[in-house]
């Protein structure tokens, strides 16, 4: 990105490094770590840049996707088709780390694999009712100090009312918004949400993971490898 005249700036985790059930109520699931540092991820601003020189930010970063013939794709299992061009910073980045585009784009789309399961099985509409009728997190958050807090999936829509929308990317949040997310993390884990919502999607997608097993497998030797690329490239 420097190269090309931009300053790159990291704005949340790879797809592969969240739980399904995170994805299934993405903003609303925390972690830890960056979330208790930086806040809510929807307080983010996607670039302080502004057209035409958003636009020049994007090509460099994610490439042209009309020209096709610099397209890789895969298909997943649902049928849909997602790829990445070959030019791009992301697509340098990917290969470096991955092994090729094809691995990156496998590993970083199992979640969305899972996630098409879940639409199938019914799991996401029961994972939905267990967010919205679940008592202990909200009584937990009222007694933190956020009783605008309802239901689960709440607190990202309350902390943009409080802190706004956008934030210069990697602006640490401000000691009110991490105090909220500590008290929501910890209100998450101690009502055990996220693990009961995980619970109801393994049951329900029990079938489909024994189904692909080889590709599971093959995606988890996938993330050995660039774990090992990955710290030789940081210690490099």
């Amino acid at each position: 990105m420097k190269e090309k005249g931009y300053t790159y700036h990291h704005q949340e985790h790879i797809g592969g490094s969240r739980s399904v059930a995170t994805s299934i109520n993405g903003d609303a699931v925390l972690t830890g770590g960056d979330e208790l540092t930086y806040g809510y991820l929807r307080t983010y601003s996607d670039s302080v840049l502004e057209e035409p020189e958003d636009s020049g930010y994007r090509l460099a970063l994610a490439g042209d996707s009309s020209e096709q013939e610099k397209v890789i794709t895969y298909k997943l299992n649902s049928g849909a088709i997602i790829g990445m061009t070959t030019d791009s910073c992301t697509s340098y980045a990917t290969q470096a780390v991955y092994g090729s585009i094809e691995n990156g784009l496998k590993y970083t789309n199992l979640t969305n694999e899972l996630l098409d399961v879940g639409s199938k099985t019914g799991a996401n509409e029961e994972i939905g009712v267990l967010y919205r009728s679940n008592k202990e997190y909200p009584q937990c958050m009222n007694q933190a100090g956020y009783p605008d807090v309802k239901t689960f999936g709440d607190a990202p829509k309350v902390a943009e009312q409080k802190f706004g929308h956008y934030r210069a990317p990697g602006t640490p949040a401000n000691a009110e918004e991490r105090a909220m997310a500590q008290a929501d993390y910890t209100c998450q884990e101690s009502s055990g949400i996220v693990r009961k919502a995980e619970d109801i999607f393994y049951s329900k997608a029990g079938q489909w993971l024994k189904d692909h097993e080889a590709l599971i497998m093959e995606i988890r030797d996938i993330e050995k490898v660039a774990k090992e690329r990955a710290v030789h490239i940081i210690n490099s």
